[in-house]
């Protein structure tokens, strides 16, 4: 897709013709330059001239936000850094597989992931020396550095939204399933559900011993253990209050301890409570705002309260 037609482009130009500000827009839209009254604001990419320039580099930084977060005892899946091979200068002649074995001997599973990735793109649940071999492989043909993590078994995952010190909103992930009846077997009913949706294949992962099963009628089958809206997950607004206070709770540690203006922060639910999984800096919500009339007006109205504080 050309970066003209993202649905992201069209809002903040929608806002600041709303809002009598001028924008000029560089490198295929992906950076714009806001002007009103003699005074100048940038976005570069999803980055709103608001946060601090440490801190955002921190929040791209998934181990280091982790680190940061560890030393202010807030609860969070924690993130180990690796270096790639090319790098070998800054790693020193250990290297990196000793520590990497011993993480998966701790652990059990990891999840590795680029340090600085998004959107679920190349990110590994490894469970053996072959898978993690594979991951990390793969991850340094594209990347320079690399966050793994314990694998978590997370209930829900929830993404909170937070500008000016509050939290505007917070939806929850959820993941597309299928449901058994009985008779067909798990790959009739993958194919249905992918057709019914309008999905292409890749966009969820399943275990491929199970696609002979016959699921019990009724019996759920999630089909994707990450929970990215960009790979088949729905957003559904949280309303429910003894859920929102616990998010509430934590995100407001991240708020204050971590000095942050404007950004994402997403938070799993695991078998010990609330941890918070990423902080992202880069407020992205172009599937969140696609999903329903509702959706749009949200986002349009927090992006526009960020355009306007940077003016302030």
């Amino acid at each position: 897709m050309e970066n003209s037609l993202r649905k992201f482009v069209a809002i903040v130009n929608e806002i600041c013709r709303e809002e009598e500000i001028i924008v000029e827009s560089f490198s295929y839209d992906w950076i714009f330059k806001l002007s009103k009254n003699g005074k100048y604001n940038y976005i570069y990419g999803y980055q709103f001239d608001l946060n601090a320039g440490a801190v955002q580099s921190i929040c791209c930084d998934k181990s280091a936000a982790s680190e940061v977060m560890t030393s202010f005892e807030i609860p969070n899946v924690e993130h180990f850094f690796f270096m790639s091979p090319t790098n070998q200068k800054y790693i020193g002649k250990d290297g990196n597989w000793n520590a990497l074995l011993r993480k998966l001997d701790k652990y059990g599973r990891l999840v590795c992931k680029p340090n600085e990735g998004s959107g679920g793109n190349q990110v590994f649940q490894v469970g053996n020396q072959y898978e993690l071999e594979n991951a990390v492989y793969t991850i340094f043909q594209t990347s320079r550095s690399m966050a793994v993590c314990p694998y978590y078994e997370i209930t829900n995952e929830y993404r909170s939204i937070v500008l000016g010190g509050e939290v505007k909103v917070i939806y929850s992930k959820q993941r597309p399933f299928i449901v058994g009846d009985g008779k067909r077997k798990v790959k009739s009913l993958i194919a249905e559900y992918l057709t019914e949706a309008e999905m292409a294949a890749d966009k969820i992962e399943w275990a491929a011993e199970d696609m002979e099963k016959v699921l019990d009628k009724g019996e759920h089958l999630v089909l994707n253990w990450k929970h990215n809206l960009g790979r088949g997950s729905k957003a559904a607004l949280v309303e429910d209050e003894s859920i929102r206070s616990g998010i509430v709770s934590i995100v407001n540690m991240v708020i204050e301890k971590m000095n942050i203006k404007f950004a994402s922060v997403d938070i799993a639910q695991c078998r010990d409570g609330y941890r918070v999984l990423e902080i992202n800096s880069g407020v992205m919500m172009d599937h969140f705002l696609q999903q329903s009339e509702d959706t749009y007006r949200i986002t349009k109205e927090i992006y526009r309260e960020a355009i306007l504080r940077m003016f302030d």
